[in-house]
């Protein structure tokens, strides 16, 4: 078996380090901590877990396998990282086919999910924090929910640990060791990497799992990838008892309109948190512009006010940026460099890989291992690709 160095112990490096180890190879996973990475797009409080893709069923059946992973886990851990809240998604216009709710019934009822349509009446009597007369649309499916998702990265890196990783926090990526022979034009096969320091750190196989750091670390992937700020924002509700999870669970509100999403109190905090998965802006991870707007705030105060009345004037307890590598079509990338032997990257999480999790380690470590898997052409290295928008369903796409 290889010995493989990972760099980046975010979702994509950590669950991977792990299978790479189940399948006996020796790991050395690297990341400059701590962990969970306070910039990193895997930390905060909750990320949300669903099945709804739209019509498209090969990322459902992923989502299926990946449900079906964190309640394992949940019992592996014998603690709760994944809460089935249920998940609601609601719309202001009639569900019809092209849309994410309309899709999303047909495919999960033809594949045996317990989904159900609501209407206005189902939504003031159930969801009482809603404006039921603007969302009178939208299907409610209870096998949905949210993973603790800070909680969820402490777990697997000390899991990553148990399982005999060599974990290296402190130490960032520097740059690609390549073979003496190797030019500017013909980069050749990658032994290894050297941190930030200095360090070298030889390998027969190296995985970049750099997240939105990607694009800036590795300059020949910026035209491919991006790294683009989402706003967050946790808000303390003036009536908890509305906004807990059997009355208010994880939501897309008219997701593909507005962008905006959300979940119920937390269960440590009480704390609301609404995010917007849109277009966001482009952002360094570590650019001092990395916080919210006040035209962000103007958005999320107007949202709020149509959607929830009640957390219209509601206090902002915290905000973050969230920050995803976008790839051009949305699809995550986890393919070898056809120039760079010896290289494997798994990033372009555009956003949607947190609840992709229990089964990312897989994929890599097939990608790795030179095994087929149903995604892998999806996921392949594809330089050049410009698709006139992103390719998942659920993303807001701008004006």
């Amino acid at each position: 078996m290889e010995r493989i160095v990972i760099a980046g112990a975010g979702v994509f490096g950590v669950t991977a380090a792990i299978e790479l180890r189940r399948r006996g190879h020796a790991v050395r996973l690297v990341d400059p901590g701590p962990l969970p990475h306070p910039l990193a797009a895997s930390t905060d409080i909750s990320k949300v877990v669903r099945l709804e893709y739209g019509a498209d069923e090969p990322y459902t059946a992923l989502a299926e396998s990946a449900i079906e992973g964190w309640r394992q886990w949940n019992r592996d851990f014998g603690e709760a990282l994944y809460h089935q809240t249920g998940l609601l998604f609601l719309r202001q216009g009639p569900l019809s086919a092209g849309t994410i709710e309309q899709d999303s019934f047909e495919v999960l009822t033809r594949r045996g999910h317990p989904v159900e349509q609501v209407d206005a009446a189902a939504v003031r009597a159930r969801f009482p924090a809603w404006d039921a007369a603007r969302y009178p649309h939208g299907i409610h499916d209870p096998e949905g929910g949210f993973v603790e998702s800070g909680r969820a990265i402490a777990r697997l890196v000390a899991h990553a640990r148990e399982a005999g990783v060599e974990l290296s926090e402190g130490t960032a990526f520097g740059r690609l060791l390549h073979e003496r022979s190797a030019t500017a034009d013909a980069p050749g096969r990658v032994v290894g990497i050297v941190s930030s320091t200095g360090e070298r750190i030889e390998a027969g196989m190296v995985v970049l799992a750099l997240g939105a750091w990607t694009p800036h670390a590795l300059p020949w992937m910026a035209p491919e990838l991006r790294s683009t700020g989402h706003p967050v924002f946790h808000l303390a509700p003036p009536d908890p008892s509305l906004f807990r999870a059997e009355r208010f669970p994880v939501f897309c509100a008219d997701i593909q309109t507005t962008g905006y999403y959300g979940f119920p109190a937390h269960p440590a905090t009480g704390v609301v948190k609404i995010g917007r998965h849109g277009p966001g802006r482009a952002l360094h991870p570590e650019s001092a512009e990395r916080a919210v707007t006040a035209a962000e705030i103007e958005d999320l105060r107007a949202f709020l006010a149509a959607t929830f009345p009640l957390l219209r004037d509601a206090p902002i307890s915290f905000t973050r940026i969230c920050l995803y590598c976008d790839s051009r079509d949305g699809h995550f990338w986890i393919a070898h460099d056809p120039d760079r032997p010896g290289l494997v990257l798994a990033t372009g999480d555009s956003g949607h890989a947190f609840k992709f999790a229990p089964v990312l380690g897989p994929l890599v470590a097939d990608v790795v291992e030179g095994k087929s898997h149903p995604l892998r052409d999806r996921f392949r290295w594809r330089p050049g690709l410009r698709p006139a928008r992103s390719e998942e369903e659920a993303r807001f796409q701008g004006s």
